[in-house]
Order: C-alpha cells, then sequence, then structure tokens
C-alpha cells in the first residue's frame, strides 16, 4: 500500500504538472493576443488622429476613465457586442474556449490513464499474491510442508508469507510427532505383548496342573507359590507399563516445587531398605547434605528408587551401595554406587532403552522386565535433568543423576 500511495502521489505530481502547462499555455495565449489587440487598437487610432497620440496613450495604459468606459460600452451595445455576450460565443475568445477545453479532456483522459493504470497494476500485484497463497495451501493440503515463500520486505504479505511458512513447519513437526508417537505405541504394544507373554503361559500351566486330580498337597502348594510369583511380576509390569505409558503420551505433568532433595533421596533409600536387608546389602549414605531444589518429589523419589533397587538386585549378598549428593554450579549430582556384578561398557547406552536387560545368562536369571531404568531417565529428563553410568565387570556399577540446581 505504501508503494501503491507513493506512485500514485508521484503521478498525481506529474499529472499536475502537465495541467498546469495546459493552462499556462492557454493563459500566456490570451495575454499574447490581448498584446495583439492593444497594438492593433493603438495603431488605428493614431492613423486616425495622430495629433492626439499622447491622449490614445493615456487612455490604454494609465487609469481608467469610468465615463469613458460608459460611452464606450453604450457604443459597443449598438452592434450586440454587450456585456451578457458568453464567451464560447464572443469571436475574440471562442478559439481560447475550445483550447481550454481540449487541454481540460486531456488532462482528466490523462488523470484516468493514471488511476486505471495504478489500478490495474495493484490488482495484479495482488492477484499474483493471492495465487501464491492458493498455491501454497493447496501444496499444504496435499502433505507437502516445504514451501518457499520469499519472505523479503515489509507489509502485510510479507507477514502472511513468515506465519503461513511458520503454519507450514508446526504442521510438518506435528505430522512427525503422529508418525513417531504411532510407532512408539505399535512397538509399546509390541513389547507389552512380549513382556506379558511368559507370566501369562506360566500361570495357564500352572493352573492346568493344578485341576489335574493326580496332583499331590505339596505340588500344589509349589505350583501356587509360583502362580502367585508369576501374578505379582505380572502385576508389577503392569504398573510400570501404565507409569511409562502415561510418562511417554504426556498424561502425567510433573509437580515441581521447592522441596530438600535429601528428604526424597532419604524417602527412597526407605523404600528399598528392606529389599537390601533380605541380602544383607550394607548402604552408606556420605556427604549429603540439605539442598533445596525445584524437582517433582513423588517421581524424583520414582527415579531414584530404580536405580537403588537395580544397585540391590544385582550386588550379591553382604555387598554395599554407597550413597552421595553434590552441589555443583548448574546441577546437583546424586551418585549410586554398588559392589555389583557391572555392567559391560558396550551396554550402557542400550540399558536405558525400554524392557532391555542385557546379553548375559547371569542377569537374566535375575527377576526383571527393563522398565526401570528407562522410566528413570524419562523422569528426569522431563525436570531437563539426566543420568550416566559408569561401570567395571565384576567390581560395580555408578550411576550418576543430575537435576537443575536452578529454578525451573
Amino acid at each position: 500500500m505504501e508503494k501503491i500511495f507513493l506512485g500514485a502521489f508521484i503521478s498525481l505530481f506529474f499529472s499536475y504538472l502537465i495541467v498546469f502547462y495546459f493552462h499556462f499555455n492557454v493563459i500566456k495565449c490570451i495575454h499574447d493576443d490581448h498584446i495583439m489587440l492593444y497594438q492593433e487598437i493603438t495603431g488605428k487610432m493614431i492613423n486616425i488622429a495622430p495629433e492626439k497620440e499622447s491622449d490614445i496613450i493615456s487612455a490604454l495604459f494609465y487609469e481608467r476613465d469610468e465615463e469613458r468606459i460608459k460611452e464606450g460600452q453604450a457604443l459597443l451595445n449598438k452592434y450586440s457586442f454587450k456585456n451578457e455576450l458568453k464567451m464560447w460565443r464572443d469571436p475574440t475568445f471562442e478559439s481560447y474556449f475550445i483550447r481550454f477545453l481540449s487541454s481540460e479532456a486531456i488532462s482528466i483522459l490523462f488523470l484516468l490513464s493514471i488511476v486505471m493504470v495504478s489500478f490495474l497494476i495493484s490488482f495484479k500485484h495482488f492477484m499474483n499474491k493471492l495465487n501464491e497463497f492458493s498455491k501454497a495451501l493447496g501444496l499444504i493440503i496435499e502433505g507437502n510442508f516445504k514451501l518457499t515463500l520469499e519472505e523479503a520486505g515489509e507489509g502485510i504479505f510479507s507477514e502472511v508469507y513468515s506465519k503461513l511458512n511458520q503454519m507450514s513447519r508446526i504442521l510438518n513437526l506435528s505430522l512427525k510427532g503422529l508418525k513417531k508417537e504411532k510407532e512408539n505405541i505399535k512397538s509399546l504394544v509390541t513389547d507389552i505383548a512380549h513382556q506379558v507373554k511368559t507370566p501369562l503361559s506360566s500361570i495357564k500351566l500352572f493352573n492346568s496342573l493344578l485341576m489335574e486330580e493326580k496332583v499331590n498337597e505339596g505340588e500344589k502348594e509349589e505350583f501356587l507359590c509360583r502362580s502367585e510369583i508369576e501374578i505379582c511380576k505380572l502385576e508389577w509390569l503392569f504398573n510400570s507399563l501404565i507409569k511409562i505409558s502415561r510418562m511417554e503420551v504426556g498424561m502425567i505433568e510433573l509437580k515441581i516445587e521447592l522441596k530438600d532433595l535429601k528428604d526424597t533421596l532419604i524417602k527412597a533409600v526407605k523404600d528399598v531398605h528392606i529389599k537390601a536387608c533380605e541380602k544383607e546389602i550394607k548402604i552408606v549414605v556420605k556427604e549429603v547434605e540439605s539442598s533445596f531444589v525445584y524437582h517433582d518429589f513423588k517421581w524424583t523419589n520414582e527415579a531414584i528408587f530404580n536405580v537403588l533397587e537395580n544397585a540391590v538386585k544385582y550386588t550379591n549378598e553382604k555387598g554395599k551401595i554407597f550413597i552421595s549428593m553434590e552441589k555443583m554450579q548448574s546441577y546437583i549430582r546424586i551418585d549410586i554406587q554398588d559392589t555389583g556384578i557391572g555392567i559391560p561398557r558396550e551396554e550402557f547406552n542400550n540399558i536405558f532403552k525400554r524392557f532391555y536387560r542385557g546379553k548375559s545368562d547371569r542377569i537374566k536369571k535375575i527377576e526383571g522386565s527393563g522398565v526401570g531404568l528407562y522410566l528413570t531417565r524419562k523422569i528426569l529428563e522431563e525436570q531437563e535433568g539426566s543420568i550416566m553410568v559408569d561401570s567395571d565387570i565384576g567390581k560395580g556399577t555408578k550411576f550418576s543423576l543430575y537435576l537443575q540446581n536452578c529454578k525451573y
């Protein structure tokens, strides 16, 4: 619009100059003819009365005599040369009037042409922009989000181009997110089916054996105990899967509050203490001071508990677990180190994946589902934190949990 107004202003300015030129020429012609008329009248009057030269010159170029004007008017009226005579009927003015009308007509046509040309250019430009919008929307509808609309310059078109490109990028990211979520759901369903299959098969087998009449009381008790173990395992698995699924689809909203991280850590230690006592594992908590940071008490406790539970699970009887907490510049680090069986370095990246249990036969014999560390990683990442691991086979494993040491 600024360009259109600027172009219209410049066009009107030059149009005014052209109109002014035409009017100036008409006035100049009238002036020139007026001078020639004075010259003609002066020459004729001096030829008639040479002795009256000074009086004639005085009458033409000095003060007007109202009395003589009236006498001249009365005389001209006798020859139909009256004041009421229209200018387009005045033989001395008719040519100037026609020239004036011609210049006005040319000026009006020129102005109309300028307006029409400006309108057509603006309309064409506007329609081209709308056509670009239409093509861009058509590409988006077809699923092609790679738009190449130019955003150079300023104004409403540039702003609309920017918004359209932004919308295209958002839709593209949303579509990729939906595809990724679909793949995650598909993978989750496959993993659930795989994890549930074994305990369900065991429970079904034990139930079939219990229904046989030949089974004695000792065998019944054994099958019931084993069924109970599988049922507990299945219940724990379902609870873990529910937590994972809620975390992945964003159904769980973390309640970030300023709380003492020491209390969260001590709560996790208490939750795992009974299992540690069963294996006579000593838990040593050292260098832990009160540190108030923004975190979710419940889910952070869950993350720490999962690491401690793994430490108890994969540490031999009468082993040790060392826990410490260090306040750094930007993060608070919680170190959990055990004297367990250790993790091969080539598996460091895999242990945080969903349902990964390791490749060794010793690990596979220990009860577990491979969701604890995965859930811990998800919980910490949701709070802008992270988890790292270091381990030596046969000597133990050290997990380092990081939480931001600032306002969330």
